[in-house]
């Protein structure tokens, strides 16, 4: 057990990682260990959209408003505040920081490193909640779901939706290729082989072995974009994924073919899949995400009919917030205990001078 009589907790929530959620679950699991004492700020996401600079990305809210309400706790808590090297270094008591979030972009990690102050993460928190929203946009493409829907509210009955040349399409038998094998292709991955697809996964930083294992096929980018039916982006963006997906893959993809997006807007270049889905190359596509965030009132992608469009949400789901709380709290636990917590992205910190 480490040597701490009392323990402060900045939680500085939002709309999704709520305050109260996260204050429960705290209070419920450590006030055993621990005389607790929780300060809160709050963060007007997704009412707000996230904004990036050169340190850190994709947060809410002001370096001058995290170090007001930080500057003598012990444990930072968040999903999108910007932990810079200036909140750090004005926060002199901060032992960890507890990210709610797969990849902490908004974490300094570097110099929270160099200052040997553990960063924690939920990888997968919502992965199951992205894996089905995937899955859910496939069905609607391929089952004409949203214009069927949209005529019908209009009073339009459209019985020409079961004409041969215009009915929709089956998962069964296609071939779906999956970009990224991570927590979130892997079960999309598996979903899709529950309805009878063939599944090609491109992943050049997961095992071959472990992506046998799951039932599907590992394949180049080139023969995955060839040959598959469908294709969904489910890479982590990194330095080299930006625009992974551009004119040149594009055009590798078969005639008809339908594209889905719901990793990040960076990963894809838009200008050329806008041209690809106007002339007909592809026959429809699915976006939660765009670069940039939110798309332009202008895109021309707004104006096509064989486009399916959400606003970032495929991570949204009740259990991904608890999920990700609870993994944060645990890791914090298992920092009171003394051990190294399971999801810490820098845990060279806890090793000796």
């Amino acid at each position: 057990m480490r040597s701490l009589k009392r323990l402060k907790v900045a939680v500085i929530g939002d709309n999704f990682i709520k305050n109260d959620l996260v204050e429960n679950v705290i209070e419920e699991k450590l006030k055993k260990y621990i005389d607790l004492e929780l300060c809160h700020d709050f963060l007007n996401w997704p009412d707000e959209s996230f904004v990036s600079g050169e340190e850190v990305q994709e947060y809410v809210g002001k370096e001058e408003q995290i170090c007001k309400v930080a500057q003598d706790a012990d444990i930072i808590l968040t999903q999108l505040a910007p932990i810079t090297s200036r909140v750090i270094s004005s926060c002199k008591k901060l032992k960890l920081i507890a990210c709610c979030r797969g990849g902490p972009v908004n974490v300094n990690v570097d110099f929270a490193t160099k200052k040997r102050i553990p960063v924690l993460n939920t990888p997968g928190r919502n992965a199951t909640a992205c894996a089905e929203f995937t899955v859910g946009m496939i069905l609607a493409l391929l089952k004409n779901i949203i214009p069927a829907h949209c005529e019908l509210k209009k009073g339009k009955w459209r019985g020409d939706f079961y004409r041969f040349d215009r009915c929709a399409e089956e998962i069964y038998n296609k071939k779906v290729g999956i970009i990224g094998f991570g927590e979130v292709g892997s079960k999309i991955c598996r979903i899709l082989l529950s309805f009878g697809a063939r599944v090609l996964v491109y992943d050049p930083y997961i095992k071959r072995e472990k992506i046998r294992k799951s039932g599907a096929l590992v394949v180049d980018l080139e023969t995955l974009l060839k040959e598959s039916h469908i294709v969904s982006i489910n890479a982590r963006l990194t330095p080299t994924s930006h625009r992974l997906i551009g004119e040149k893959e594009l055009n590798l993809m078969m005639p008809g073919s339908y594209l889905i997006n719901s990793a990040r807007g960076k990963l894809l270049d838009y200008e050329a899949l806008y041209r690809a889905l106007k002339e007909g190359k592809l026959a429809g596509a699915a976006l939660d995400t765009f670069d940039p965030e939110p798309p332009s009132p202008d895109s021309p992608l707004l104006r096509l009919d064989n486009v399916i469009l959400t606003p970032h949400i495929a991570g949204s789901s009740r259990e991904a917030a608890l999920r990700g709380i609870k993994m944060l709290v645990c890791g914090i636990e298992k920092y009171l205990q003394g051990e190294i917590p399971k999801n810490c992205v820098n845990p060279q910190v806890f090793e000796p001078k």
